[in-house]
């Protein structure tokens, strides 16, 4: 068994920052965002999707960024951990091999969401539902060793899904590996279960939710909205970066200290994806 988390590790950490929340993660956040769609958004994703579920192609993008590594670079942002604003030139620097920035990726979807046809704008879908998902992750923010995935973490968690007499479980992930998918398995057996937590709790409770219900908040979503995203997912980085212990041991403590930060960014980008989605379904510009 340590054998196989160890291949995992070392596996995540040679594939850069391109790694995003898991399967379950953009799950999480596309079925959060589809209870709550307006009618022509609901009508565009049945047109393009053909029944199927924003979670059925949440994790789409992955694939893509496997097969059209050009794409690989839409999945972050290169912030310094301990810088609070982006910057264009020094954070979404294009690069020949693996593209630019989740910043510029989403405007360019954004627009082929709106204006495209055909094949072009379900792929820009695809696209919409997983880079949303990947903005609000704070580690996809930062720029040092690679987003957390250069450094080596053992997890030994029970978590809130096991019973607590049970022997610790034991893994050896990367730290960006851990909040993409480990931390997420710790807190529920599902994803749909997490999404059952949220609906309860902080979609519920949390005066952000509030702020950002997609039925009331009807701000504009631009360049300027996804700088927003980016850098408030950013002010979380040196917060979860720095809980993390000196001997790299994460623990249940670490996993109740950070889970309040976990789930509001799993709530918080399921109702902006449905206001990114809402909008480019009503905004009147280029609508099919």
């Amino acid at each position: 068994m340590r054998q196989i988390a160890l291949a995992i590790a070392f596996a995540c950490a040679g594939a850069g920052q391109a790694l995003a929340w898991g399967q379950e993660g953009h799950s999480i956040v596309a079925e959060v965002a589809q209870q709550r769609l307006s009618e022509p958004a609901a009508r565009l994703l049945q047109r393009l999707l053909q029944g199927r579920s924003l979670a059925s192609v949440a994790s789409w993008a992955d694939d893509e960024r496997d097969t059209h590594p050009a794409t690989a670079g839409w999945h972050f942002v290169n912030i310094p951990l301990d810088v609070e604003t982006y910057d264009a030139a020094r954070d979404c620097k294009p690069d020949a091999r693996n593209g630019d920035c989740i910043i510029a990726a989403l405007g360019r979807v954004q627009q082929q969401l709106r204006c495209g046809t055909g094949e072009a704008q379900i792929e820009a879908l695809k696209f919409a539902v997983h880079l949303v998902g990947d903005i609000h992750q704070p580690l996809h923010t930062v720029a040092e060793m690679e987003g957390g995935n250069k450094i080596n973490v053992d997890v030994f968690m029970r978590g809130l899904a096991t019973c607590p007499t049970c022997a610790v479980p034991h893994m050896a992930v990367n730290f960006h590996f851990a909040w993409d998918q480990t931390l997420i398995e710790k807190t529920v057996w599902n994803w749909g279960a997490y999404v059952d937590r949220l609906e309860h709790g902080w979609l519920k409770d949390a005066p952000l939710a509030k702020a950002e219900n997609p039925a009331t908040n009807h701000t504009p979503v631009d360049e300027r909205t996804f700088i927003t995203w980016a850098e408030q997912a950013h002010k979380l980085a040196p917060t979860i970066w720095y809980l993390r212990p000196a001997d790299d041991v994460l623990d249940d403590r670490y996993l109740r200290d950070v889970l309040p930060i976990i789930d509001q960014q799993f709530g918080v980008a399921g109702l902006r994806l449905a206001r990114f989605l809402n909008e480019a379904a009503g905004s009147g510009t280029c609508a099919h």
